[in-house]
């Protein structure tokens, strides 16, 4: 046993693991495109003759569509981004937005949800996932998980719906797809809406079935760490042209677009916003997509190193992504209670050794003081104090121990399975993993020892 690097001895790890940017040539070439070309957002917020016909273009008849002037559809770029995301998931309709929680709020818009209406969705994820919920004064409904695959618990869901319900926020966490059949089977059977929260899932299938193809809408994301990425930015996905329609408008300040024979059904949720996607962002885009395959593959294949590397250690279980599945981080479970060291102290040792793991979220989403106290817009409480809900929806962490547990105690997720790290850097981090578990003795210390060997905890 070497002495761990938490305490004095080397680390197992010297070097950085490699971020999260896979580049080439090929983000060069179209970028100098854009540049060259002198567009770098084509979107037009006013109505033209054809503006009915635009709003419910399939994406691959939009690419070409008047590709060299302004139109309410975006530039050149941004279509064919579009048009490309469309035809790899197998759907009528992609449309980009500046960032997921941009595309969370629209499609929830879109299916005509806003106040007084409760949305349920998963208790763990990053906050966006329940904020872009209150964008248009809707109410979170937050249940736990299964822990099997750490996205929704159907019977939970289930429980959960009231005749307030309008919508199931769906999150495929990590990579791990939701139980989807029997989610939808919940919302046939109440009439609710389903959408897919696909930002840490691009390419992951449930069944056969790409995630956000699954639900009435599906979202990805493009920030900086996921498994596509363009810095920001964001996809929406749906075969429904209604949908669609109302994505496009609310995307585009399309309150600039209805006239005097718009119904007023037609007007809901067509509220002025700008969640459009620079010319550059897509451009990206383009280039990206036709790496994920290739970037997921390499996830898939350091995930199968790394989690053959760690077994056998006692107290660390790795929990097997479904044959379809595409990690984004990858979990292991951590039984403290076995090996009698608290989990965040073998985080601690495991980031010393230059394995940056971490334990999940800091919290919960329904821990968010916004939450806990219910304030968001104005001080009064809206929307939870809406007249329109009269609701009073509890967001106790203690309702939701599965999740709760996970993050407190058992969670250790390792990051860097992506591209271009490699086997051999997944061998170093199951080295690290093995030195610290074979150090657990020196971390059982109590914390007068731990003193004197000058590390503060």
């Amino acid at each position: 046993m070497s002495k761990l690097a938490l305490l004095g001895g080397e680390p197992a790890r010297k070097e950085p693991f490699a971020p999260n940017v896979v580049v080439d040539h090929e983000e060069s070439r179209i970028i100098n495109e854009v540049l060259q070309n002198k567009e770098f957002s084509r979107f037009m917020g006013s109505p033209t003759e054809d503006i009915d016909k635009m709003l419910v273009m399939p994406s691959a008849e939009a690419v070409d569509y008047k590709s060299r002037y302004f139109t309410f559809l975006g530039g050149r770029m941004v279509r064919r981004f579009e048009s490309d995301f469309a035809r790899r998931f197998g759907v009528d309709y992609a449309v980009s937005v500046n960032s997921a929680t941009s595309g969370l709020s629209t499609a929830l818009a879109a299916a005509d949800i806003g106040p007084g209406d409760e949305v349920i969705t998963t208790c763990l994820s990053f906050n966006a996932t329940a904020l872009s919920i209150l964008v248009f004064n809707s109410i979170p409904v937050f249940v736990d998980i299964s822990s099997r695959n750490f996205c929704l618990d159907p019977e939970k869901v289930r429980a959960a719906v009231t005749e307030r319900t309008k919508a199931i926020l769906v999150v495929h966490l990590l990579g791990f797809p939701a139980d989807m059949d029997e989610i939808m089977d919940i919302a046939r059977e109440s009439g609710l809406k389903v959408i897919e929260d696909c930002a840490q899932a691009p390419g992951t299938k449930y069944k056969g079935r790409h995630v956000g193809t699954i639900g009435d809408i599906g979202v990805f994301s493009f920030q900086e760490t996921k498994n596509m990425m363009t810095g920001e930015g964001g996809m929406i996905t749906t075969n429904d042209p209604g949908l669609a329609r109302k994505c496009r408008l609310i995307r585009n300040h399309g309150e600039s677009i209805p006239d005097e024979s718009w119904s007023d059904d037609a007007l809901v949720n067509i509220v002025g916003m700008n969640f459009r996607m620079t010319e550059l962002t897509a451009a990206l885009g383009v280039a990206q997509l036709k790496k994920l395959d290739a970037n997921n593959r390499a996830r898939t294949e350091n995930t199968a190193r790394l989690t053959a590397g760690l077994q056998g250690i006692k107290g660390l279980l790795s929990v097997p992504f479904p044959e379809d599945g595409v990690p984004h981080v990858v979990p292991f479970i951590y039984d403290e209670q076995a090996l009698g060291v608290a989990r965040d102290d073998i985080l601690r040792a495991l980031r010393a050794e230059g394995v940056p793991v971490g334990g999940g979220y800091l919290r919960l989403m329904s821990q968010n003081p916004m939450f806990e106290r219910k304030i968001a817009f104005g001080r009064e409480g809206c929307p939870w104090s809406c007249h329109l809900y009269g609701g009073n929806v509890d967001y106790d962490a203690r309702q939701f121990p599965v999740a709760l547990d996970l993050i407190k105690n058992k969670f250790i997720w390792f990051y860097h399975v992506h591209a271009p790290n490699t086997p051999a850097d997944m061998d170093d981090a199951a080295r690290a993993f093995r030195k610290v578990f074979e150090n657990l003795d020196v971390l059982k210390k109590d914390d007068f020892e731990k003193s004197k060997l000058g590390y503060k905890w």
